[in-house]
């Protein structure tokens, strides 16, 4: 069998916040992880890993998802392909950096950062770098007119 890569969708019982997103990315950075809040507002951790097949990813899936302190809510593991298809299908919405959020508001990149943190305004941690929806930041700015 021919080792292939899968992706791995799973979501913990555990808030989104900027201390959690840190100790999400640990166990992941091996494998090309991001760390998100989930639709559900939950911690969800997406990465990609090499497998023979879908058994042996599942398995190093959750192996890897063991090392967190929080209970496992959802998994997903798919052959990459079929989770490019997914992820394309998908419309993403338009989104900002932090500091074009905080020039587009009129406040400090740390006044988006710490909105970021206490929920205020939701946004997606890809590695390192947080990422805004426009329609957030649009939303945000209307509230505070």
């Amino acid at each position: 069998m021919t080792t292939q890569t899968f992706n791995v969708v799973a979501e913990l019982d555990a808030s989104f916040d900027e201390d959690t997103a840190e100790a999400l990315l640990a166990p992941i950075a091996d494998y090309s992880g991001g760390a998100y809040r989930s639709e559900l507002g939950h911690a969800e951790v997406v990465f990609t890993i090499p497998a023979e097949g879908i058994r042996q990813a599942t398995s190093t899936a959750l192996a890897v998802l063991e090392t967190y302190p929080w209970p496992l809510r959802s998994l997903r593991v798919l052959p990459t392909a079929d989770f490019d298809r997914l992820i394309e299908a998908i419309d993403v919405p338009p989104l900002v950096s932090v500091q074009e959020a905080a020039d587009a508001l009129g406040i400090s990149r740390q006044a988006v950062l710490k909105a970021i943190t206490t929920g205020s305004l939701p946004a997606i941690r890809v590695g390192s770098t947080w990422i805004v929806r426009e329609s957030a930041v649009r939303a945000r700015a209307q509230r505070s007119a």
